[in-house]
């Protein structure tokens, strides 16, 4: 019979790259045994840049319904996994060890202020784990390094990897390719903030060698004029817009500089060892920077999100600045 391993992971888009380095060693060190992994259908889309030699994919939802739980059940009946690695700390997820004594469980646990999930209890039953603390004040790892630990109970220590890939810039040379994702949430309207945004791109462009490309959240939206005085004028300024999770990818690999409001694109950004300015908004607290904060063998910079547009564009070309 096939020896298999069982990886759950159905999250976001964000947290399953945080995540994908440790898959990727996981399925390196069990090269021989049939990986099942479970992805919500948010992170699906970019199951593509997994491995599919001896993989099984189950589509789920982020959070399961009481058919996919009997599912899950029933394969774990059917099905003699060596490990279950809880990589997305479901609470349904912490009862199966009590039931599937023979099987080996290494989960990862959350501590907050009014509850530890699993408890205590249902934590004697998982094989190993480790423990994320969301508590106040705690200056934490990322869960990058919390989920490598985690698994360096079942495979070879993972060796840290060189901290920085530097950019190549020569301000006569090739141009450097820069991927900036306008996220509406976060710099709101850009038919109100056209004339700061219009301003950053050509500041930029005529200040450094540089060649931008524009991606968007589906909720984009520009009129005809405002698009054809940002996009249409300017061969150093590309306008992709909402695009698919294999052409984003394609993006991120060919940038050598990805500017972005936290989430998907930085952390995609992150797994590429590509130089990151991550832009936070104001009500993060420290403590989720910490686990969130992606891991990059570039320059990772941050800026906190101004009130004033202006002022973040302001802090975004300094940070800019930093690399060249």
């Amino acid at each position: 019979m096939d020896k298999k391993i069982l990886i759950l992971k159905n999250d976001r888009v964000g947290d399953f790259f945080h995540s994908l380095r440790n898959i990727e060693y996981l399925r390196n060190h069990f090269s021989e045994h049939i990986t099942d992994i479970y992805l919500s259908k948010i992170n699906i889309r970019f199951a593509n840049i997994l491995s599919q030699s001896k993989l099984n994919i189950s589509k789920v939802n982020y959070n399961l319904t009481m058919l996919e739980k009997f599912n899950l059940f029933l394969k774990l009946i059917r099905n003699n996994y060596e490990y279950v690695f809880i990589l997305s700390p479901k609470n349904f997820y912490f009862f199966l060890p009590i039931i599937f004594r023979n099987t080996k469980f290494l989960g990862i646990c959350v501590d907050n202020e009014k509850r530890k999930r699993p408890s205590i209890f249902l934590r004697k039953y998982l094989f190993k784990y480790e423990v994320n603390n969301r508590n106040k004040n705690v200056r934490k790892k990322p869960i990058y390094d919390m989920e490598k630990k985690l698994l360096e109970n079942v495979i070879p220590s993972i060796k840290n990897q060189i901290p920085f890939n530097e950019i190549k810039y020569d301000v006569n040379g090739n141009p450097i390719n820069v991927l900036f994702h306008y996220k509406s949430d976060i710099f709101g309207d850009v038919d109100k903030n056209m004339h700061q945004f219009h301003k950053l791109l050509l500041q930029l462009t005529r200040k450094f060698n540089i060649k931008i490309k524009v991606s968007t959240d589906i909720e984009f939206k520009i009129s005809e004029n405002n698009y054809a005085e940002i996009f249409e004028n300017n061969k150093n300024i590309h306008f992709l817009g909402p695009i698919s999770a294999d052409d984003l990818m394609r993006e991120v690999g060919r940038s050598d500089l990805i500017i972005s409001p936290h989430g998907a694109i930085t952390c995609i950004g992150s797994y590429y060892n590509k130089n990151i300015i991550d832009i936070f908004d104001r009500t993060i607290t420290k403590n989720a920077y910490y686990e969130f904060r992606p891991y990059t063998r570039g320059k990772y910079q941050f800026i906190f999100k101004s009130i004033n547009i202006n002022k973040t564009f302001i802090k975004i070309s300094h940070k800019i600045n930093n690399l060249f």
